[in-house]
């Protein structure tokens, strides 16, 4: 189809605006309650500088938690502009925090032959025995928020278990995919669930696991075993997480008093949670002896790489 050469200039569909909102990078002069946030923002991001990006329901909590921001919709939704608007005045780093708004896939290629010989030497630093090898079980995790996953994924990793957002496993799809998955499996699986605790979080486990199991069965596959990791009633205690009533229109289940979401979790514990988890649900012994087979196997390809000339 030919465009329009009488479309507006500077917009893809040639449709004109009345623009209200910055674009790229923009000055901010913020009042000096927002000031005062924003300051408080930086203070959180420092804290948990180690376990960055955060989501901004994340930082929504821990403002909660650390400073008595109000806990309303209207507060967070106030919160995720001011986000925004710190992030375009470069205040706060763009890297800081993740939105999850995308899904990127990259065509790929090489400059070369030498590029591809460099990358694949690359990878051989970064080598590693299956960490999985003489565990009596395989480990997964499941996340309701899928921005809480990149988060987990280094202590998931480096105790052999993979990790997988379960916002979608409303999806009949996925669900099949997570049995096929499983049934492929010499070994039977555990999954580890971490999600909202009120009736639409805990109804999600409940009928993926429910789901799941009954296709496992009929792939002949392993039963697998579900473990609600978080949140719980007991770390709702523990860490005094702050909580809300049930959505008059959540009407899952029996009702519930109490409801706490699990971006709550700081991300210091949130980490905890899951390494305490794998940990008790992994062969300790087997997973040292994976590690040092790891560093072993890698020294013998890089030798390797080093004796064909590749530096």
């Amino acid at each position: 189809m030919d465009l329009d050469p009488t479309a507006a200039a500077g917009t893809v569909s040639g449709r004109s605006y009345t623009r209200t909102r910055p674009r790229g990078f923009a000055e901010w002069k913020p009042r000096a309650e927002t000031a005062e946030l924003i300051e408080q923002v930086k203070e959180i991001l420092r804290e948990y500088r180690d376990h960055l990006p955060m989501t901004g329901r994340q930082v929504f909590y821990r403002a909660v938690a650390m400073y008595g921001y109000p806990k309303t919709e209207a507060a967070y939704d106030r919160l995720l502009e001011h986000l925004v608007r710190a992030r375009r005045a470069r205040l706060i780093s763009m890297g800081a925090i993740r939105d999850d708004s995308t899904v990127d896939h990259y065509a790929g290629g090489y400059g070369g032959p030498a590029e591809f010989w460099d990358g694949l030497r690359a990878q051989g630093e970064w080598y590693r025995h299956d960490p999985t090898a003489g565990q009596p079980r395989v480990l997964e995790l499941w996340v309701e928020a899928a921005g809480m996953v990149p988060m987990i994924v280094p202590t998931a990793r480096n105790h052999g278990a993979s990790v997988f957002s379960g916002g979608g496993f409303g999806s009949v799809t996925a669900k099949y995919d997570a049995a096929e998955r499983i049934n492929r499996r010499r070994r039977p699986t555990t999954v580890l669930v971490i999600g909202d605790y009120d009736p639409s979080g805990l109804s999600i486990m409940d009928a993926a696991a429910e789901d799941v199991s009954a296709f496992v069965g009929e792939l002949g596959g392993h039963h697998p075993e579900f473990v609600h990791l978080a949140v719980t009633p007991a770390q709702i205690a523990r860490y005094q997480l702050p909580t809300a009533p049930q959505k008059a229109r959540d009407r899952r289940g029996e009702v519930m008093q109490q409801t706490v979401q699990a971006e709550a979790l700081s991300p210091d514990q949130l980490v905890g949670i899951v390494e305490q988890g794998l940990r008790e649900h992994l062969d300790l012994d087997a997973l040292a002896a994976a590690h040092r087979r790891s560093e072993t196997e890698r020294e013998e390809i890089l030798a390797e790489f080093d004796r064909l000339g590749f530096q």
